[in-house]
């Protein structure tokens, strides 16, 4: 943030207090990076990428995502019927969106926002705009639509409840919503990515930004992976990493923090290189051989669709008790 939050006043509840408690920093707080570590970690992607950016097709070329990197590195067998499938939207997944647009909307709403409100305004906007929810919103049955405003108000009011009133400090530089993107050797590689939340800004080398991710559910490992993936584009972009990462879950009103470091950014660089080069393994057209997929059965496979015919997910899930399958991955 650019200037110490802490320093601010205002009517605030604990909850909000703490989250600007657990955020803020004074400029002395503010870490700089040494010179070269943006060269070197593009050199590292790119160099490392090389071989399997090789296999594509002479017009072929792969988008890297969060959701990529994390079910590529998860269970294979999964993750290659799952991108086999076409995309569908339900109620618990578009609950996210709405209430990701509600709080966007928060952010600059002119008068002191409603939840009621804010979900009302991005559930019409959502099904004009032409996104890809637009169309599972306009022909969304009632009795689903009442379910999905109900959730997305809970969510929307959690945030309004337990988050600093943004659009009261505009000095924080709030900004939603906010994509990156970047190419690799000639667009062959695009990493894109999209922060929920980002407040401040760096001052030269002196990294001051914090990016704080959205969630509705429970706490999960590769949240933190996310965040540090968004960290490694920010880097590579403009130089200057990111002071923090954040994710707020909005059903608890409590933040998981993580400082940016060196480490923290090395070791996103590795994970984009590992699992980009096994996610073109397993799926360029013109390898030679394709491997055969591993899995890496969790807790995730009480969710899976194979799992009725999986059966190294069946004898993980008949294996572990019963207490621990209330402790999601």
């Amino acid at each position: 943030m650019v200037s110490d939050p802490r320093a601010t006043s205002g009517a605030l509840n604990e909850a909000q207090q703490r989250v600007i408690d657990e955020l803020g920093a004074t400029m002395a707080e503010r870490p700089t990076f040494a010179d070269g570590l943006a060269v070197g970690l593009r050199e590292r992607i790119n160099d490392g990428l090389q071989p399997a950016l090789a296999l594509l097709g002479d017009d072929d070329s792969v988008v890297i995502s969060k959701f990529m990197l994390t079910q590529v590195l998860s269970c294979e067998p999964r993750f290659l019927h799952e991108n086999s499938r076409p995309f569908e939207w339900s109620v618990p997944v578009a609950r996210g969106t709405v209430a990701h647009k509600a709080v966007e909307l928060s952010v600059h709403w002119r008068t002191t926002p409603v939840a009621v409100d804010l979900v009302e305004e991005s559930l019409s906007t959502l099904s004009h705009d032409g996104s890809p929810i637009s169309d599972y919103l306009r022909h969304l049955p009632e009795a689903e639509r009442a379910q999905l405003r109900s959730e997305a108000v809970n969510a929307t009011q959690a945030f309004l409840d337990g988050f600093p009133p943004l659009r009261t400090h505009p000095h924080w530089r709030p900004a939603v919503e906010v994509r990156s993107r970047y190419e690799l050797q000639g667009n062959r590689g695009v990493m894109m990515g999209k922060v929920d939340l980002s407040l401040g800004s760096p001052s030269g080398d002196r990294s001051g930004r914090v990016f704080i991710d959205l969630k509705t559910g429970r706490r999960a490992h590769s949240h933190r992976d996310d965040l540090r993936y968004y960290a490694l584009i920010e880097t590579i972009r403009y130089g200057t990493p990111p002071r923090m990462l954040a994710s707020y879950y909005l059903d608890e009103s409590r933040l998981s923090t993580e400082i940016v470091t060196n480490a923290v950014l090395w070791a996103a660089a590795e994970r984009v290189v590992a699992a980009t080069s096994r996610l073109i393994e397993l799926t360029a057209t013109t390898s030679a051989e394709v491997p055969a997929p591993v899995y890496r059965p969790s807790l995730a496979c009480r969710w899976c669709s194979l799992l009725r015919t999986c059966e190294t997910g069946t004898r993980f899930l008949d294996d572990t008790h019963e207490d621990e399958r209330e402790i999601l991955p």
